[in-house]
């Protein structure tokens, strides 16, 4: 401990000598020495034995804290899962999972993985690692025991429905690419849908891809669906946007306080640019990059933008890496859209303030309040609206007014809907995907829910009327699990539509995004 103190100290006298001369400011020199002399203090008389290293990871946390909601300090564990996330693969074995009852449940095998070619499949437990139990494991524990290096075996127990005694299956780890592009298919025949999770280094590529399959299967008109999207590389969402705008136009600028900070993002024609009607489709947690991409598109007047206000995250942030492995993002300038708008959300009532905004019922902009928020022009002259965040030209909120009871289903960790999905899903393996999509609302009865429920280890109160009302969405759920299990993902994100009033009402605004470039 004594050790990490004078490391400590050697460190902070360091800045102290390097703020001094960089800054040369007496009071800074004193909170300096103050802060050398309370972890001298904290060492010396705190109650119990202190690591000093995770206090001062809290004051560094706490210094960028001060600046603004998005500068912070990552430390270097997590950092290094951050950057996988960015780069878009890890190595590993390839599941996406939950822990259910104790056990790790696979929920589907990622295609292409070393799992999903050893054929594992939903509902599949894994009831041993290596020989060792795994049950009551924790989710820490299953990332340090199921990834490693690439070619490296690990040997999984499987208990599956059917089969009498579990078995075992060797996997080679593998890099595991973690895609931007959740679902990518057509809702009919000239409409395609895409959903986006995150911008990450790869994610520009993807959607190319995707959209090239998908143009060959007949589309001509798109929604781009980021809701949920909270952003990640600016590069990405300028290329993304650039892909659709013909023109040299503005895409986006920032401003900062230093030279470098300021800059223009401009579009470049090409023959290859997509000339199709498109809506973005956005919600509150829509963030950053989905914004710039949204903003773009209302600006210029080449897609029509659906769903809620977004997030509002302008600010752009450098980021540094430390020594230790650790990182500091701090922010150097903000976003403009083309038009002009600043994306940042104001936060001068504090930072709690700006999260628990998001949650409020009313945070959208009524008719009345809409006239006082500042005003923008398009290129072609429609008003569109500053403020923070990115306002939609067609406001729908998401319903979440469902009963507690649903609510309880829907959160329960046992994963309610998921395993009784899995349990009825045999009564439909004889069918089409377009035989299930049409078929779908005939062929789950509500009382046998309810009694599945009664029986189930979930130690639920059922309230039936409650669970009736809420039916059609909770129906919707279930057979959208069971669609993912058969068809893959997007087989679940297309019937979750089926019930998506926001995706519903951007359907039928389709005409309004085509007269834009007409």
């Amino acid at each position: 401990m004594k050790i990490i103190y004078r490391l400590s100290v050697l460190v902070i006298s360091t800045l102290i000598i390097t703020i001094c001369f960089s800054f040369n400011t007496e009071s800074i020199l004193s909170k300096l020495k103050s802060l050398s002399y309370l972890i001298r203090l904290i060492d010396n008389y705190y109650v119990e034995d202190v690591e000093l290293n995770k206090i001062i990871d809290g004051a560094m946390h706490g210094m960028l804290y001060e600046l603004d909601p998005h500068s912070q300090y990552i430390p270097a564990e997590e950092f290094k899962l951050m950057q996988e996330s960015l780069v878009g693969e890890f190595e590993g074995i390839g599941i996406e999972f939950a822990i259910l009852d104790g056990y790790i449940t696979v929920i589907s095998p990622i295609p292409g993985t070393p799992s999903d070619k050893a054929g594992l499949i939903g509902g599949d437990k894994i009831t041993k690692i290596n020989g060792e139990s795994a049950y009551k494991i924790t989710q820490d524990e299953v990332f340090k025991k199921l990834r490693g290096p690439k070619n490296s075996p690990v040997t999984v127990t499987i208990s599956r429905i059917g089969s009498e005694d579990p078995f075992n299956i060797v996997l080679i780890r593998d890099k595991i690419p973690i895609y931007s592009v959740l679902a990518a298919f057509m809702y009919n025949n000239d409409l395609g849908y895409i959903k986006i999770n995150r911008f990450a280094q790869n994610t520009y590529e993807e959607l190319v891809e995707v959209l090239d399959s998908l143009e060959n299967k007949g589309m001509n008109q798109l929604i781009l669906d980021l809701r949920n999207n909270g952003g990640g590389l600016m590069d990405q969402a300028i290329n993304i946007v650039d892909l659709f705008v013909n023109s040299q136009d503005t895409i986006l600028f920032t401003k900062g306080r230093i030279y470098d900070a300021n800059d223009i993002f401009y579009a470049t024609k090409n023959k290859y640019d997509k000339k199709y009607p498109v809506i973005v489709m956005l919600n509150r947690a829509s963030a950053s990059a989905s914004e710039i991409v949204a903003g773009a598109f209302q600006d210029l007047d080449r897609g029509i933008v659906v769903g809620e206000t977004s997030f509002g995250k302008g600010l752009v942030q450098k980021q540094f890496i430390l020594d230790d492995g650790s990182a500091a993002r701090i922010t150097i300038a903000k976003y403009y859209t083309p038009s002009g708008r600043l994306i940042q959300r104001d936060f001068s009532g504090g930072i709690d303030e700006y999260y628990l905004n998001l949650g409020e019922t009313n945070r959208e902009a009524s008719d009345s309040t809409l006239s006082i928020l500042p005003h923008f022009k398009t290129n072609s002259g429609r008003t569109v609206y500053g403020g923070g965040g990115i306002t939609p030209d067609i406001h729908i909120p998401l319903n979440l007014d469902y009963s507690n009871e649903t609510q309880e289903i829907l959160s329960n960790p046992n994963r309610l809907i998921f395993k009784y999905a899995h349990s009825i899903k045999d009564n439909f393996k004889n069918l089409s995907f377009n035989e299930f999509k049409k078929l779908n609302s005939y062929n789950i009865a509500i009382g046998n829910f309810i009694d599945w429920l009664k029986v189930s280890d979930a130690k639920l109160s059922i309230d039936e009327d409650a669970i009736s009302d809420d039916w059609l969405y909770l129906k919707n759920r279930i057979l959208s699990e069971i669609a993912n299990h058969h068809w893959g993902k997007d087989a679940f994100y297309n019937i979750l539509l089926l019930q998506d009033i926001q995706f519903q009402e951007a359907y039928s605004n389709l005409s309004a995004a085509k007269q834009l470039i007409d």
